[in-house]
């Protein structure tokens, strides 16, 4: 092998070379902003589920760099971000509205299930009014921008372009485990419940686009997701309540029933929905992988 061809292939710049560019691109842009941030404004710490923390905190040294990342990315490779599955238009379209009729019943089903199983009770509703108004605004523009900027850093140009170098599921599945990881890790409270179900509900989203072509189905459903479980029927997660949550509520029972500090996605029953989802929509779109990802593997 010459030096040509440890850098190029049949298909231009290898996967790996792609892949290390992004990365330099997006952790050296991720870098000078937060620098920028600490330097100007000298943040203090906040409540972690506080929304207008989590849409600043994703959108401004998270989600910026990696769409520059991509789109120099992009205009390298001739491609366009349709192909790294981000559709130019219909990324709210109905592909999405159906992920968030699966991230709602999803959610639902699970907190029912802890709720069977006494672990869950409703004891009345946190606020009225304006307050209520505020709150759900908020938490609807946060829950999206979770979902849009967890779905395109992690579900669109690494995926696709990992895929080209390995096929698309030990793509999907390293990806996942580092999805998982990347919970376990930087956050406080964590068990291996958690890490296992957030890895695993990584691998479901990328089934959703390995039918799909389109990360739109997958961003509802995680948007939806995490609104139904942080807000709407007020859960904790990394050992808070949300500010401003819908809901008072008591979790009784042990970690595996409730998920304790974590909240219901690292309750036992977790893994339960994750076997539904699974085949409730391989059932529902067999037959429909896309060409990009199915003549990888």
């Amino acid at each position: 092998m010459n030096w040509k061809q440890i850098f190029a292939g049949d298909g231009g710049l290898r996967a790996g070379w792609r892949l290390l560019i992004w990365f330099v691109i997006l952790l050296g842009l991720s870098t000078v902003v937060n620098l920028i941030i600490i330097w100007v404004f000298h943040p203090r710490d906040h409540a972690f589920l506080d929304p207008l923390r989590l849409m600043v905190a994703d959108v401004v040294p998270g989600f910026i760099p990696a769409l520059i990342a991509t789109a120099a990315m992009a205009r390298l490779e001739g491609r366009s971000f349709r192909d790294y599955y981000v559709p130019r238009r219909g990324l709210f379209g109905r592909q999405f509205w159906l992920g968030i009729l699966w991230g709602v019943l999803a959610v639902s089903l699970l907190v029912g299930m802890i709720a069977a199983a006494g672990g869950y009770k409703i004891l009345g509703i946190a606020m009225s009014g304006v307050a209520l108004v505020h709150w759900t605004t908020l938490w609807i523009a946060a829950s999206l921008v979770i979902g849009v900027v967890e779905e395109f850093t992690f579900r669109a140009y690494l995926l696709r372009t990992l895929a080209d170098g390995i096929g698309f599921w030990p793509a999907a599945l390293l990806l996942s485990l580092g999805f998982g990881a990347l919970h376990y890790f930087t956050k406080p409270y964590e068990r291996w419940e958690d890490f296992a179900s957030t890895g695993l509900l990584g691998l479901f989203l990328c089934l959703t686009i390995r039918r799909t072509g389109t990360i739109a189905f997958a961003t509802g459903w995680h948007a939806a997701f995490d609104w139904g479980a942080i807000y709407v029927y007020s859960g904790r997660n990394a050992g808070e309540y949300a500010l401003g949550h819908l809901l008072t509520t008591a979790w009784p029972g042990s970690n595996r029933v409730t998920g304790g500090m974590l909240g219901p996605e690292a309750s036992w029953f977790v893994f339960i929905l994750i076997v539904l989802l699974f085949v409730g929509f391989a059932f529902a779109y067999r037959g429909r992988d896309d060409s990009r990802t199915s003549s990888e593997a």
